[in-house]
């Protein structure tokens, strides 16, 4: 099983609020979950599921991080 997955499609210029990220939301969400699961495989070692936990982690904050963007612009919008 192939651990990695790609980060998201297209790019944006950073401070350009109109242009997708690389990564939205969901994505994180998704790569959060995939790695969450490969964490309680059995047959792996406890430093590996521990990384692949902090991974997971990682992309769950990184989901709140972009949800509290978006929020923000939302409401530099009004």
């Amino acid at each position: 099983m192939i651990e990695g997955k790609p980060a998201g499609k297209g790019a944006t210029r950073a401070g350009n609020r109109k242009a997708e990220a690389l990564i939205n939301i969901a994505e994180c969400r998704e790569h959060a979950d995939h790695y969450k699961r490969l964490s309680g495989a059995s047959g792996i070692s406890k430093d590996r599921a521990a990384v692949l936990k902090n991974i997971a982690r990682t992309y769950v904050g990184l989901a709140g991080q972009l949800d509290r963007l978006a929020s923000l612009a939302r409401n530099e919008q009004r």
